[in-house]
């Protein structure tokens, strides 16, 4: 490899070492969204995951590892991903605008137990926030994974966990949302396996 190219390569692992080394200062952050989203799911409720773009196959990724663990032995957990089916939502994009196509199904298909799982790498997106206040005012568990400085989604409050990968690289973003979100599945599997600590009063 040409020396010439060595400082553009090593900018581009440096530009990710203060993003990825955040997330373990969120450790407890998340640690509090694992367990409410753990108490959920041990109260029958199920997982709805849904974003625009990258994130909607970030979406469809995160109900696979959870409806199929590839971990021999762990539990599968119900989920579902809001951004499968495109007739749905280019139908409801025509009829009602493109953000209201995931808060659209939120009213029809989830139940109070639930979660709703929105992802945006900016935290700007208008249908994600109205999926995660329609969530909300359903009474669903509600977490948001955001980007950047967490956008209004953030700002705002709008989900009762948020956990921000701080860049404002998008591909950066969905590096640090895979390690989140796999961390996420991991510890709802781990809290399952303490027996009688899910029978306590949820946290939100």
């Amino acid at each position: 490899m040409e020396t010439s190219v060595m400082p553009v390569v090593g900018h581009a692992f440096a530009r990710r070492v203060a993003p990825a080394q955040a997330v373990a200062t969120d450790a407890a952050r998340i640690a509090r969204a694992c367990y409410a989203m753990a108490a959920r799911f041990h109260r029958g409720g199920k997982l709805i995951v849904f974003g625009n773009g990258g994130p909607a196959t970030d979406a469809q990724h995160i109900v696979v590892e959870f409806v199929h663990p590839v971990i021999v032995g762990k539990r599968a957990l119900p989920a579902i991903s809001l951004t499968n089916d495109a007739a749905t939502l280019t139908g409801i994009a025509r009829a009602e605008g493109f953000d209201e196509v995931f808060a659209a199904q939120l009213r029809l298909l989830a139940a109070p137990a639930d979660i709703a799982l929105g992802l945006s790498v900016d935290g700007r997106c208008a249908n994600v926030r109205r999926g995660l206040e329609t969530a909300r005012d359903l009474g669903l568990l509600t977490v948001g994974l955001l980007g950047g400085d967490g956008g209004d989604i953030a700002r705002d409050a709008v989900a009762d966990h948020v956990v921000v990968a701080r860049s404002e690289d998008p591909c950066i973003v969905k590096e640090v949302h895979v390690t989140i979100y796999h961390i996420l599945w991991e510890l709802v599997h781990v809290l399952f396996e303490q027996p009688g600590l899910l029978e306590s009063e949820t946290v939100r």
